[in-house]
């Protein structure tokens, strides 16, 4: 059986998400670099037509959307599985994955982490007004984040599942910068959460490699 291939940048919090699904696994595989001005070439809208990332490839299966390769992760090889089979923690995995999605990303990739940190290395100017005025919405997200969680040892209970592999990129992220720490350290749960993510293998072995 061939190695998984994963298309996209390493420093990539979507791309680093399915990469940590593969780790928890134990399953090794490839990242084939895909930067952003190859997303609309011709050999990658093949893999992903709306040229996005990350794109996806086992043993001649393609596949692309973040969840979709996460969860075939997780269906497809052995080893512990990432998703509970309890309904209401399978519930909240998909609610809390759901959350990063649709809330957080606009807020906290979009908004902090492109402006702050991927715009200065393409070159480009950072809009510190939206960095600015995307904070307060990413206070919300990691508030309401904080709260279904609770005071469990993972997101979606006690054990690590998708909902923890999707958030920990943006997190660690954010934590780079003073205004990530301060939030954090108004949500101590979180915060304890995310050095816990930090320490595992998984983490360490896929961490991209100037964080």
């Amino acid at each position: 059986m061939a190695r998984p291939i994963v298309y996209g940048a390493a420093m990539s919090p979507y791309v680093w998400s399915v990469r940590l699904a593969l780790a928890e696994k134990g399953v090794a595989h490839e990242l084939v670099s895909v930067v952003a001005n190859e997303f609309r070439s011709e050999e990658h809208l093949a893999r992903h037509p709306f040229g996005k990332i990350p794109a996806f490839e086992h043993d001649g299966f393609m596949l692309y959307e973040t969840q979709a390769i996460m969860r075939y992760v997780d269906e497809a090889f052995a080893a512990a599985p990432l998703q509970p089979i309890e309904v209401h923690p399978f519930a909240r995995m998909n609610q809390i994955m759901g959350i990063v999605d649709n809330y957080l990303t606009p807020c906290l990739l979009e908004g902090v982490i492109f402006e702050r940190l991927v715009a200065p290395l393409l070159g480009r100017p950072t809009d510190e007004a939206k960095a600015t005025a995307s904070l307060p919405k990413v206070r919300h997200c990691l508030g309401e984040i904080a709260r279904l969680a609770g005071d469990q040892e993972f997101l979606a209970g006690e054990v690590v599942s998708l909902a923890d592999l999707m958030a920990i990129p943006q997190i660690y992220y954010f934590k780079k910068f003073p205004e990530g720490l301060a939030q954090l350290s108004e949500l101590p749960a979180l915060a304890a959460w995310a050095n816990r993510m930090e320490t595992r293998q998984s983490l360490q072995v896929t961490r991209p490699p100037r964080m």
